[in-house]
């Protein structure tokens, strides 16, 4: 089975639109059409790279935040 998806993950206060080309890369490489992206938070220019990368290509990054992680886990633990 070939089906998988990519994380990645930095402990930054923002990511930039570098680290995402850099994702980007790895998703095309790896012939990957969804991945997803744990930050802090992210720059408008991150945010923009990710919206223009599906835009090109059909490909999907769902950036992720720590406190919507967090916060799901809390309600879900409060379910």
């Amino acid at each position: 089975m070939d089906v998988w998806y990519p994380i990645q993950v930095k402990q930054r206060d923002k990511v930039g639109s570098p680290e995402v080309r850099n994702f980007e890369g790895v998703m095309v490489t790896q012939e990957r059409t969804k991945g997803f992206f744990v930050a802090f938070d992210y720059t408008q220019d991150a945010l923009a790279e990710i919206d223009g990368f599906f835009r090109t290509t059909g490909k999907v990054i769902v950036p992720l935040t720590v406190r919507e992680i967090l916060e799901e886990h809390l309600a879900m633990k409060l379910a």
